[in-house]
């Protein structure tokens, strides 16, 4: 809802009210990974992964993240670092039922 100058606080409902507080006291905050520039560096990977900074210079010396180094400066681009964040999916119970009943159909099947 539009406010104005010229409306008398007396004339909101308490629901027109409480969204007015809210509007007022929190502006809207973009998310920091919707935000995130393409190619960033640990800090921000730090951030958009959970792992501290440490661990992501494990995993850099590892090779088991995807980065970019540019002299002696480390680059990550978003995609890639949500792509592998989302690598090791692990199934639920039924989909290693359904896996192991295939398997075992292709077996008796032999």
């Amino acid at each position: 809802m539009t406010y104005s100058n010229e409306m008398p606080l007396a004339a909101l409902s308490i629901g027109q009210f409480k969204e007015f507080l809210q509007e007022w006291a929190m502006p809207a905050v973009p998310s920091s990974q919707d935000e995130a520039p393409e190619a960033f560096g640990k800090a921000e990977c730090s951030k958009m992964t959970g792992f501290a900074i440490n661990t992501i210079n494990r995993f850099i010396c590892d090779r088991t993240i995807p980065y970019y180094k540019m002299n002696s400066r480390v680059l990550f681009k978003r995609d890639e670092i949500k792509d592998w964040m989302l690598s090791k999916r692990v199934g639920t119970n039924a989909e290693f039922v359904a896996v192991k009943e295939v398997q075992l159909s292709k077996k008796a099947a032999k």
